[in-house]
């Protein structure tokens, strides 16, 4: 039975080091100028500084048109920067502040959402130009908190994000149907988790760089089940395979194939449960043990009650 269960097992095969769509680094925020000097302004001024709706345009090329308050870019305003880039949106004390939309000429990428001190902070979506996006939380121009990816291919991620890249608890669903939940260090699967195929198999387990490793479970898609260690996205190690039929076939493995028995106490034990029960009843084998040891017990017991005691000096 155990051979029949090692040719079962022997088309076994899965790979979960699939590759997530890599996200992008984000674009450089080149800051606005907070001084007025070395350019030219065209707009009202109050007591001598630079008040109510104006234009400034410095002699690098930036320019802003909008609300000056007191000498400082504050209310609604444009900024545009020399090559192109252009922020739209609240300013307050001379930087970005409240809602606003940023485009970046060189990537011709879009970021709309909240600004603080002239920052990306709070909630924001941020678009790539070949059709990624990001939306979710924002602290200091750097992806931390919770958010969304999604990929235009399809891929998406739910999760977790710390320093733009995924950080704790998410999930991640690829547009061929996979779908992982657990933990994320780094951008990598890692600790729990439990990958889900499209074809119904499931693991559950450790993960370390986003592949199978440690102790876990792998259920195929034809109902057998092993239980044990595995390394590098296989089985390796000391491990239990059961068949759908029940048969279980403990063991050895090195790089998904089974190698032997183990003869550990962990391998015995299981190994003779195995052969004494099979889907919680018992084998044939297990009735003829348990006989034997009842008849060992009652012909123990009746050898004391037959032998003559010995008397007392």
């Amino acid at each position: 039975m155990m051979k029949k269960a090692a040719l079962l097992i022997a088309a076994f095969f899965m790979m979960a080091g699939v590759i997530s769509a890599a996200e992008h680094t984000d674009d450089f925020i080149k800051p606005v100028k907070n001084g007025t000097t070395g350019g030219k302004y065209t707009g009202p001024k109050k007591k001598g500084l630079f008040h109510g709706e104006g234009t400034y345009t410095w002699d690098n090329g930036d320019k802003y048109e909008g609300s000056f308050v007191e000498g400082k870019m504050e209310g609604y305003g444009v900024y545009t920067w020399a090559d192109g880039d252009f922020y739209q949106g609240g300013f307050k004390d001379g930087k970005q502040e409240g809602k606003g939309i940023a485009y970046y000429a060189g990537k011709q990428n879009i970021f709309e959402g909240t600004w603080h001190n002239g920052k990306r902070n709070g909630k924001g979506k941020l678009h790539w130009a070949n059709g990624d996006l990001y939306e979710g939380d924002w602290v200091d121009d750097v992806r931390t908190g919770e958010g969304t990816f999604v990929a235009v291919g399809g891929d998406e991620y739910t999760g977790h994000y710390e320093n733009n890249q995924r950080n704790g608890e998410g999930t991640y669903t690829w547009a061929h149907g996979d779908v992982f939940k657990g933990h994320w260090v780094n951008g990598e699967r890692e600790g729990q988790g439990r990958y889900e195929f499209a074809n119904g198999a499931v693991y559950e387990g450790e993960f370390v760089l986003s592949k199978f490793e440690g102790e876990g479970k792998y259920t195929s898609q034809n109902g057998s089940v092993y239980v044990g260690t595995f390394h590098n996205d296989r089985r390796h190690g000391y491990g239990v395979y059961t068949t759908p039929g029940g048969t279980e076939l403990a063991g050895n493995w090195e790089n998904n194939k089974y190698v032997g028995a183990s003869y550990s106490p962990k391998g015995i034990m299981t190994s003779m449960r195995g052969a004494i029960l099979h889907q919680g009843e018992l084998t044939p084998f297990g009735i003829g043990l348990i006989a034997v040891l009842v008849l060992s017990i009652g012909w123990f017991v009746f050898s004391q009650l037959r032998s003559p005691k010995k008397s007392a000096r």
